[in-house]
């Protein structure tokens, strides 16, 4: 189990990262246990990888001089569709939609940018996999798509923000906003799942001001913890 952990420190996603933090630290053990126990096991969430493959497509990127319009909806739709081949076909289809919906009413100008990762050490960063930058009204905004269906908690989101913000909102890039993307049910829970409650999409941007932000200083010791119980548990034996 020690190979894993030392793989799962080395290229954490920075969503996961974010809510292992959101943790407390009472509680935060046997969280780490649960995720690197599915990671040994070959557990897996559905995965949203087409959808991440048709944001640009989704906001209507702009590519030097590419004369090409922006993609509609349903030509985005059997996009994200054969790209699936039958995989998550359903889920991807509908963020990708859900997304659309959202985004491009409000005009946007989109651009590339190059993917950040967040140095956490040496060899080790969180992925972000953030891709693309908007301009609205002479802002310039990094806006990430949140698909999954269970909604975050407020903290979760101040941590994920944060650590774009310190990712990408540096250099000639520091006045940038940031926000999420959140295309999440506003009621999804273990529990609803459970009882097979209505799977509504409740889309919303959400932002934060640089105040309301948490400092690298802030960041640190929790992101240091995550790492410090990760190795801990890899000398633990693989789940049975």
């Amino acid at each position: 189990m020690k190979r894993k952990a030392i793989g799962l420190l080395n290229r954490i996603q920075f969503i996961d990262l974010a809510q292992a933090v959101t943790v407390s630290s009472a509680a935060r053990k046997d969280w780490l246990r649960k995720y690197l126990h599915r990671a040994v096991s070959g557990g897996k969430f559905p995965s949203y990888r087409y959808f991440r493959a048709a944001i640009p497509t989704i906001y209507g990127v702009v590519r030097g001089l590419d004369p090409s319009p922006p993609v509609g909806r349903v030509e985005l739709e059997r996009y994200v569709k054969a790209a699936c081949k039958g995989v998550d076909e359903a889920i991807n289809i509908d963020a990708a939609l859900t997304l659309f919906d959202m985004v491009r009413p409000r005009c946007y100008a989109a651009y590339d940018h190059p993917p950040r990762n967040l140095a956490l050490g040496l060899n080790r960063t969180a992925a972000i996999g953030l891709q693309h930058e908007l301009v609205k009204d002479d802002e310039l905004i990094f806006q990430f798509a949140y698909p999954r269906r269970e909604r975050l908690d407020d903290h979760t989101i101040k941590v994920l923000l944060s650590i774009i913000h310190h990712a990408y909102a540096v250099g000639d890039r520091e006045a940038a906003v940031v926000e999420l993307a959140d295309l999440s049910c506003d009621f999804e829970t273990v529990e609803s799942r459970r009882d097979r409650l209505p799977k509504v999409r409740s889309p919303r941007i959400v932002r934060l001001s640089r105040d309301d932000l948490l400092s690298l200083d802030d960041l640190a010791p929790e992101v240091q913890s995550v790492h410090d119980l990760l190795l801990e548990l890899g000398d633990e034996p693989d789940p049975s």
